[in-house]
């Protein structure tokens, strides 16, 4: 299901958070080798998440990833490059390596793999290299490929050339550049995280340099054009094409002016941030277009080459059919009525948005965006970038579609006044993630519903649930407290949210960090109980009491389950040993006694769970069936499998013979 920026409007102001979602304390570290037990020896710095959460494609500079039957070229060295984690197997496969140096000189030989996208089922993954993967490939510029990871490396169909002229796979050809760069000749690139459609059938990118594309007799088309390559049919469409200013129609002419492009999964939509507006996009008399200015614009390709460019926000509103055709308008930032915007000003005119691409839903219709600009009519806002997020059906006003969701207060507070820096949205349109140094999140709009870091301090990662009407800061470390250092931005998500695929300098996101760089993570929301399950124990949930607090920290869930058994599921930071003893009052005479005993191991690199069952010896199993119910307490213990660190965690629990109701009505 798709939430439309409007339906999620309504939740909010009808419907205020009743329940809350939880990421965990640490995450799942996908930068390491786990066959080896190594960590990365260089800086990971970005993670794309596949829709159905398994795969993680990560750019990397570390050099340990390379498997032993793949060593350097002679003389040569290889900064990482792309691979891909299984979160399943926690098995680690390259997609292309990474940029080439002479190992005597460190001099720069080659631009490597960079900017990865993945496919909704991690099989293809998009990225843009100088590496010539093809035969057809034989100039010196960067292109963009596709690496289909059912095939092993050397196979035919490896690797799939996609900056190629319309019709064919001959590769663009591009214009040569004033200052030389061998190695790393600008040519065709790709948005990380965000080019690639779910199926793995289209690739949304754009050109650095003039270029024949799509299928140009000469090398004519200037530089920072969008383009969708079809796989399958192999054909190469202009995305960035001018509107006719008389008639309004699209035509086959090249606009430009685009620094990335964003694929929406079902591969039926492109937005970007560009310049030349303008020339693509309705404006209303009155209006400014300014060739330098960028703005947010939106087409949707599948409706053909007569498919308008739109733009998602602004000052003006030229989706608003009350607005008099021809008229102008004195667009100041206060003023209210039929032809002004959501924006008091555009977008980027308050704070850059050079930085920023919009985040499309899985279906192009809903989009998320940053922008320092304030809501009209209010102009005075913080210079920082907020968040809003948007409604593209037609039919809707950007005023009527448009909500805003965040905004930071005037003044130096960095609680409050911090901005955004950047977004991301999941393929369902439901749930969004977000960047910041921001701990308050002060308008009606979300409920927060975690307690807010103390003091503002490193840029961290928060999840929003436009459904709930809520935020949640995400990254806590393995031992329940506050990061120390940043949350690179550029997160993205799994189709259903539930996953957040990160970067991270923080070294205490799980136990043992020892390369004192930049990570890539998974942290992913505990499962809700669904409607009509058992109950919890008393006391159950997520809590612990933690002895030892120089030591790793645990924690300890609970449930009831019928024939007397209590199942713990236990959370350790890394591999160890994991102990439980339950103890209650039994027997003759009633005193506390050992009803149950369970062992469990973790094994692997990062933070784990170790289900343990408990079940009172046969000597108590008559007095519970009497007594239909013992609540005893279970006190689990961990000992780390590195350095033998222990630490322990105590919580009630209850033995119940019968999960029945009680005289209210209630589960028992």
């Amino acid at each position: 299901m798709r939430w439309g920026a409007a339906l999620a409007l309504a939740v909010v102001l009808l419907f205020p958070a009743t329940a809350s979602a939880f990421y965990g304390y640490g995450a799942q570290i996908v930068s390491a080798d786990f066959a080896r037990g190594e960590q990365g020896d260089g800086a990971t710095t970005f993670a794309a998440i596949a829709a159905d959460g398994r795969y993680v494609a990560i750019q990397t500079r570390a050099r340990n990833f390379f498997a032993d039957d793949d060593p350097d070229p002679p003389g040569r060295y290889r900064a990482g490059g792309v691979f891909r984690f299984d979160l399943e197997t926690q098995a680690l496969a390259k997609v292309a390596d990474g940029d080439l140096f002479d190992e005597a000189t460190n001099t720069f030989l080659r631009r490597g793999a960079s900017n990865p996208s993945i496919s909704a089922d991690g099989r293809y993954v998009a990225f843009a290299t100088a590496e010539q993967l093809v035969p057809a490939d034989a100039n010196d510029h960067v292109d963009v490929y596709v690496r289909d990871m059912d095939l092993a490396i050397g196979s035919p169909g490896a690797y799939e050339l996609i900056s190629a002229r319309d019709g064919g796979e001959v590769p663009a050809s591009y214009g040569t550049p004033s200052v030389p760069t061998p190695g790393s000749e600008p040519g065709s690139d790709v948005s990380r995280g965000v080019a690639i459609s779910a199926d793995g059938r289209r690739v949304a990118f754009r050109t650095d340099a003039p270029s024949d594309l799509p299928a140009s007799g000469a090398v004519d088309v200037p530089a920072d054009q969008v383009f969708v390559r079809d796989r399958v049919a192999a054909t190469t469409t202009l995305v960035t094409a001018r509107r006719d200013p008389g008639s309004g129609a699209m035509t086959a002419e090249p606009a430009g002016g685009a620094i990335g492009a964003v694929l929406s999964a079902d591969g039926t939509t492109v937005a970007w941030t560009g310049r030349n507006a303008g020339d693509q996009a309705r404006f209303l008399g009155g209006e400014n277009p300014e060739p330098s200015f960028l703005y947010y614009l939106w087409r949707r390709v599948a409706d053909g080459p007569a498919a308008p460019t739109r733009r998602i926000t602004g000052l003006a509103d030229p989706d608003d059919p009350a607005c008099p055709p021809g008229s102008s308008t004195n667009f100041d930032q206060s003023s209210t009525g039929p032809c002004y915007g959501p924006l008091t000003d555009q977008e980027a005119n308050r704070t850059s948005i050079n930085g920023q691409l919009p985040a499309l839903s899985g279906d192009g219709l809903t989009v998320a965006f940053l922008t320092g600009a304030g809501p009209r009519p209010l102009a005075f806002t913080g210079p920082g970038l907020d968040l809003y997020v948007t409604d593209m059906n037609s039919g809707l006003t950007r005023k009527a579609a448009t909500v805003e969701l965040t905004r930071d207060a005037v003044g130096t507070d960095a609680a409050t006044a911090s901005p955004l820096g950047s977004v991301a949205i999941s393929r369902d349109g439901r749930h969004l993630a977000l960047t910041t140094v921001r701990t308050k999140f002060t308008l009606p709009a979300l409920t927060q519903i975690d307690e807010p870091r103390p003091v503002p301090g490193p840029r961290e990662l928060y999840a929003v649930d436009l459904e709930a009407g809520t935020i949640e800061r995400v990254t806590r470390t393995y031992a329940e407290g506050d990061i120390g250092a940043d949350v690179l931005n550029g997160p993205t998500l799994s189709a259903d949210g539930s996953r957040i695929a990160f970067a991270a300098f923080a070294p205490d996101l799980f136990f043992g960090d020892a390369n004192q760089t930049t990570d890539a993570f998974v942290a992913e929301r505990l499962p809700e109980e669904p409607p009509g399950a058992p109950p919890v124990a008393p006391g159950a949930g997520l809590q612990s009491s933690i002895e030892a607090s120089h030591g790793p920290s645990i924690r300890v869930r609970a449930r009831a389950k019928p024939g007397g058994l209590v199942v713990l599921a236990v959370s350790v930071p890394a591999a160890g040993g994991v102990k439980a003893l339950a103890k209650a009052r039994a027997g003759e005479p009633r005193k506390q006694r050992i009803l149950a005993t369970a062992t469990g191991r973790a094994r692997g690199l990062v933070r784990s769970e170790v289900k343990l069952t408990l079940r009172p010896v046969a000597r108590y199993r008559p007095e519970l069936r009497r007594r239909g119910e013992i609540e005893g307490r279970a006190v689990v213990t961990y000992v780390a499998a590195r350095g033998g660190r222990k630490a322990v965690a105590t919580r009630t629990i209850v033995f119940r013979q019968t999960l029945g109701r009680d005289r209210r009505g209630g589960r028992k």
